[in-house]
């Protein structure tokens, strides 16, 4: 049945003429009248008992009429439907991060999404980066932000932020004043680690590397939390995101040390699903997450 046809005659009915019809439609009233007759001949029945000038439904057409009017007022809350969701009025974005993404970089442009558009639900999704990249090939997030590479040619990566890392030692370890090692001198020491398919664990394993440093025991914990807190009771030696070491550098309850030369960093990306066409809730949290803020340079910093 052709919508545009059953509209025109809802409207005939409704306005109990076919000229007045013709002037709320905003079209002529030879094609209103031919809109009616070919909805006749469409399903095969009358609509309209004609009297002269006047006209009333037959049985036909008043059963027509009344499920016309359902299926329009459906198809006008589908329309509201779906412009509420362009405009965010409503619905869900779900995001999926890796731990220390979800943790530490989120907060804020979660509150600052959410003061923007308070209708829609937010959920957050934490895990690896592999785990998070599993989500998103299900897709089972509607946002993907990992802090390690991902080998699978079905997603796209783009880099998002670029974050210090820094190795962190308890107060007590027996090094120079200044904080400052030969890696050889930290051979002996137990590392703490992050499990395989993390992205810290990924860039500790580089790091290590490129110091020439193969450490005699390891650790494996299952957060950046974990690792700071480990350090902090003694148990070894561990490479961290600066940011989540901040506040037990700040109560002095780890000590950083320095490698010497440039700064240790590791690169965040935001992954996709090429052929995945994104929501309008979607492309306006990535909007908001691609613009610098003021204030990330304060977040990230630590003593």
């Amino acid at each position: 049945m052709n919508l545009h046809l059953l509209r025109i005659f809802v409207k005939v009915v409704d306005a109990q003429s076919f000229s007045r019809a013709a002037e709320a439609l905003d079209i002529t009233q030879p094609a209103v009248s031919k809109a009616v007759r070919e909805l006749e001949a469409q399903l095969e029945t009358v609509l309209l008992d004609r009297r002269g000038k006047s006209f009333r439904p037959t049985q036909s057409g008043q059963a027509l009429y009344d499920y016309g009017r359902s299926i329009l007022a459906l198809e006008r809350e589908a329309t509201e439907t779906l412009r509420a969701y362009s405009s965010l009025d409503r619905g869900r974005l779900t995001i999926g991060a890796s731990t220390t993404i979800a943790t530490y970089w989120m907060p804020p442009f979660l509150v600052d999404f959410h003061a923007r558009h308070p209708r829609l639900d937010l959920q957050v999704v934490a895990g690896n980066t592999r785990q998070i990249a599993d989500l998103l090939l299900d897709c089972r997030v509607d946002v993907a932000l990992v802090e390690g590479e991902v080998d699978d040619t079905r997603l796209q990566r783009r880099i998002w932020r670029r974050e210090e890392m820094v190795i962190v030692a308890p107060r007590d370890l027996d090094l120079s004043s200044d904080d400052r090692f030969r890696p050889a001198d930290l051979a002996q020491h137990t590392w703490i680690v992050r499990e395989r398919g993390s992205g810290s664990r990924t860039a500790t394993d580089r790091v290590l590397d490129e110091l020439g440093l193969t450490p005699a025991r390891t650790m494996e914990v299952g957060s950046n939390e974990a690792i700071v807190q480990s350090v902090a009771a003694g148990g070894g030696l561990g490479l961290v995101p600066r940011i989540c070491a901040r506040d037990q550098l700040a109560l002095g309850r780890v000590r950083r040390l320095h490698p010497g030369g440039a700064a240790i960093q590791r690169t965040l990306y935001r992954i996709r699903l090429p052929e995945r066409p994104l929501g309008p809730a979607a492309l306006a949290f990535e909007a908001l997450i691609a613009a610098p803020r003021p204030d990330e340079d304060q977040i990230a910093e630590a003593p």
